[in-house]
């Protein structure tokens, strides 16, 4: 009985580490592309604002001159970020979004003409779509 659990605890936490490795070494090689100017794509929720409160999920790509969003679902169909679209913060989801969204990620504020715009991103992504946004004022 206890060799089995022994066994178990060493199989989760081999399985453990193996994950946490391949997530930080597919986010090393995101950034070394980013780095070279290449362009990226990593996974993305949105909050338009034609859409309410709804987080759409997706993925951003990421270039030199180029930053698009692609839906995952149906329901973001038709949606796509707004042309003029700048940020004006960064926070840590609130304990009513973190039942949605995951609660580690980064919650990046945008204005635009069209309203206020949510991208939620995971940190290590983060960086690369704030350099990409042009800053903008909460009054726009």
């Amino acid at each position: 009985m206890n060799t089995s659990v022994i066994g178990l605890v060493v199989v989760a936490c081999l399985a453990a580490g193996l994950t946490t490795w391949l997530f930080r070494r597919r986010a090393q090689r995101r950034a070394d592309k980013a780095d070279q100017g290449g362009a990226i794509t990593f996974t993305c929720l949105l909050r338009h604002p034609s859409r309410g409160d709804r987080w759409l999920r997706g993925r951003v790509l990421l270039g030199p001159s180029t930053l698009a969003w692609e839906p995952r679902t149906r329901s973001g169909a038709g949606i796509s970020l707004p042309a003029d679209l700048r940020r004006v913060g960064v926070r840590s989801p609130t304990a009513r979004e973190a039942i949605r969204i995951n609660g580690r990620s980064r919650i990046v504020e945008c204005v635009s003409p069209q309203g206020k715009v949510l991208l939620a991103v995971m940190p290590h992504d983060a960086d690369h779509l704030l350099g990409a946004l042009p800053p903008g004022r909460v009054g726009e």
